[in-house]
């Protein structure tokens, strides 16, 4: 678990504390475990992505227009290109959508 305001002992059952130098706890996560998830911490999934350390993403798309709350790809992203490895649709029109990074993004192709 990653947090800037939490301490050790955790309540959840088989969790740690990501403390230290984040690049070097995520490695040795992805060193120990066969997945490495981040739910719902934008920050969290920012920093993996400025770092290289994301070798997967999954989005979720619902079909809803709030027009307000956090952005993802917001101010301070790290361009990169992502490649589409799976894509399903579910009832009610719910995208599950999976890419992984691409490298440097490639300006002035909006090629089909």
């Amino acid at each position: 678990m990653a947090s800037r305001t939490l301490a050790d002992p955790l309540a959840w059952e088989n969790s740690s504390l990501v403390k230290g130098d984040l690049a070097e706890r995520v490695t040795e996560m992805k060193a120990r475990h066969d997945e490495v998830h981040v739910i719902g911490s934008l920050d969290l999934v920012q920093s993996l992505l400025r770092l290289g350390l994301v070798d997967r993403l999954n989005l979720w798309v619902y079909p809803v227009v709030l027009g307000t709350g956090k952005r993802l790809f917001g101010e301070g992203t790290v361009p990169s290109a992502l490649r589409l490895t799976e894509s399903v649709t579910h009832a009610h029109g719910t995208l599950q959508l999976t890419y992984e990074p691409a490298g440097a993004p490639a300006y002035g192709d909006a090629a089909a």
